[in-house]
């Protein structure tokens, strides 16, 4: 299983990783739970209109995908394509930061599942539930 060196060793290698800025925070390797932080940038903002500290969702689904793919990679030890991703919104997220808590669902040969669920990292305030299935092939 990946440590959280090695996990961080394949954040900094890719290059779009590095400029979203999203960082790991915690490997369990008991309950393979996987935390990353995503910290607010203007450059995120969904809407002029909206302010400051409106998330776009596509910065979130970003964060589900990438905090999926570490998940299933703790079992892996490498990074895996995303097949299919999908993202429920249940709020608008106005936090300074996000955190990402992903977990592995199944790791199969073929195919593997994460589930992450992000939450406002000052309020706990649950703010979108992701779903991602990968390629282990």
């Amino acid at each position: 299983m990946l440590t959280l060196d090695a996990l961080q060793a394949l954040n900094l290698a890719t290059p779009y990783h590095v400029w979203l800025g999203c960082e790991l925070v915690s490997v369990d390797p008991v309950t393979e739970l996987v935390v990353m932080r995503q910290a607010w940038r203007p450059e995120f903002s969904r809407s002029a209109e909206v302010g400051q500290a409106a998330w776009h969702g596509g910065v979130l689904a970003s964060l589900i995908d990438i905090a999926g793919d570490y998940a299933v990679a703790l079992h892996l030890e490498r990074g895996v394509p995303t097949i299919d991703l999908r993202v429920d919104y249940l709020r608008m997220a106005r936090g300074a930061s996000i955190l990402a808590e992903a977990r592995a669902v199944k790791v199969g040969r073929r195919v593997a599942l994460a589930d992450v669920m992000l939450r406002e990292e000052e309020t706990g305030r649950e703010i979108a539930a992701g779903r991602g299935v990968y390629s282990c092939s």
